[in-house]
């Protein structure tokens, strides 16, 4: 008589998945409330078409800024606001574009420089003093100089730290005795540089757009198997 081997593979209850915010300006909306920033707030336009692909969200021509960068603080019960205050961020990914602004009128100084792309996040309510905390990723991928076509700025977020980590620089009144957990279980608003806020600039035309704005948050555990062998 053959031996027959049955392997019995058991699937215990798997694993939450982690979650992820999407901002890709397909619905022609921006419910998170993205802007480029500068010294006026923020400002945006969607386009339909010229995405990576379809919408994206257009900083307009001139946008000067001596340090381009792409802000949220988005409302309460939005998406992106539960991610943020959820203090189990994990990565934050952004398509960023960088168009010729040759036949913009009085647009200049162009913004020319290479810089790096960097990763912010904001606290705006826990210093009595009224004071921002912020803390940014300092060693980001290169942000090109000049025109550039689409390109992935992404980070990783170590959420469950309890030291800065490597690579970031955390800014707030040392009379707080503020941690990084401090600013995990407090983010109000989330902020992608195009240029690294340390580094000497000044203030230039730029013609941006961004895409495809993906947050994760959450935890996701092993899934477990369990292995049963049986010989009849």
């Amino acid at each position: 008589m053959k031996r027959v081997l049955v392997v019995v593979l058991a699937i215990l209850p798997a694993a939450v998945e982690a979650t992820q915010v999407i901002d890709d300006f397909e619905s022609g909306t921006n419910p998170n409330q993205w802007g480029w920033t500068n010294g006026g707030g923020g400002a945006f336009i969607i386009q339909p078409d010229g995405g990576n692909p379809g919408a994206w969200l257009d900083s307009g021509a001139p946008y000067f800024s001596d340090h381009p960068n792409l802000t949220s603080v988005p409302p309460v019960g939005t998406a992106l606001q539960s991610a943020l205050a959820s203090g189990t961020l994990s990565a934050a990914s952004i398509d960023i574009e960088r168009l010729d602004t040759s036949d913009v009128t009085n647009c200049h100084p162009v913004a020319q420089e290479q810089s790096n792309f960097s990763l912010a996040f904001i606290d705006l309510h826990s210093d009595p003093g009224g004071s921002v905390i912020e803390a940014h990723y300092d060693d980001g991928p290169v942000s090109p100089a000049g025109t550039f076509p689409w390109t992935t700025a992404a980070f990783t977020i170590d959420a469950s730290s309890t030291d800065v980590p490597p690579g970031w620089v955390l800014n707030a009144p040392p009379e707080l005795n503020y941690t990084w957990q401090d600013l995990m279980h407090n983010i109000d608003g989330i902020r992608f540089w195009v240029i690294n806020p340390e580094q000497i600039t000044f203030d230039a035309c730029s013609h941006l757009g961004a895409d495809n704005i993906v947050i994760s948050y959450g935890t996701a555990d092993d899934v477990i198997f369990d292995n049963g062998f049986d010989t009849p």
